[in-house]
């Protein structure tokens, strides 16, 4: 199992939806040199160790599985098998549920 982090458009841009400046510290890029730069610069202030892809500027990714900001998903040979949802009045995630959805697809698979 690999686990990657998929940097997406901005949720929050300051020049498109701000929120506040410490969520809304950066510009909308509009070239995927400037997502890439974005990206870079993330893992350098917050020391982020975890591999990061960067969506296109089509935003595949994004449209693809409907990825909020922050969400969990499992892809298994090329098909989606699991994917996390924050809870509806919460906004938060069980990790438990992700742990246990794991566990039992080695299990499955007695690995």
């Amino acid at each position: 199992m690999q686990l990657r982090t998929i940097y997406i458009a901005e949720a929050h841009a300051r020049d498109q939806w701000p929120a506040g400046k410490t969520i809304s510290c950066v510009d909308q890029p509009t070239t995927l040199e400037q997502r890439l730069d974005n990206a870079r610069q993330f893992k350098n202030k917050y020391n982020f160790e975890m591999p990061m892809l960067v969506d296109s500027m089509n935003n595949t990714f994004h449209t693809t599985y409907g990825s909020w900001p922050f969400r969990f998903y499992v892809i298994n040979n090329g098909k989606l098998v699991f994917k996390a949802e924050p809870g509806e009045t919460t906004y938060s995630y069980d990790m438990d549920e992700l742990d246990a959805w794991i566990a039992s697809f080695y299990q499955e698979k007695n690995i």
